[in-house]
C-alpha cells in the first residue's frame, strides 16, 4: 500500500510501491447488501455514500484508486493531492471477466493447502 511510504518515512524506512509494467492487472472493491440485513435502506444509503464524491475521495486518501476518479477528476471533486500521492500506472489495467475470476477461484481452492503446507 503506498500509504505505507508517508507512515514509515519518519522512521527511516525507504517504502517504495512497485506497479508491474509488463502487464497491468485490476479489480474493483467489491460491495453488496445481504438479502436479510435488518436494515437494508441503511446499507444502501452506505453504499450511496460510498459512491459519492466524499467517500470516492476518503478511498483515495486511503491510497486506493477510486473506481470514479475519471468522473471526479472530470467534474473537478476530486482531492488532488490525494490524488496525486497514488503510484503512476502505465498502460490500461486490464480487469478480469466472471469466468476468468471462477477458474482463478477453483485453482486456488485446490492447491491452497498445498502450496502452504
Amino acid at each position: 500500500n503506498a500509504g505505507y511510504a508517508e507512515q514509515f518515512k519518519g522512521k527511516g524506512v525507504d517504502w517504495k510501491v512497485a506497479v508491474p509494467t509488463d502487464g497491468v492487472y485490476a479489480q474493483y472493491y467489491s460491495q453488496a447488501v445481504n438479502k436479510e440485513a435488518p436494515h437494508p435502506a441503511a446499507a444502501r444509503l452506505w453504499m450511496e455514500f460510498l459512491y459519492s464524491a466524499e467517500g470516492q475521495n476518503l478511498y483515495l486518501k486511503g491510497h486506493a484508486r477510486a473506481v470514479l476518479l475519471p468522473v471526479l477528476t472530470q467534474d473537478g471533486t476530486v482531492d488532488k493531492d490525494a490524488a496525486a500521492k497514488l503510484p503512476q500506472i502505465q498502460g490500461t489495467p486490464a480487469f478480469p471477466a466472471s469466468a476468468e475470476l471462477d477458474k482463478a477461484k477453483a485453482t486456488l481452492a485446490e492447491k491452497w493447502d498445498k502450496a502452504l503446507s
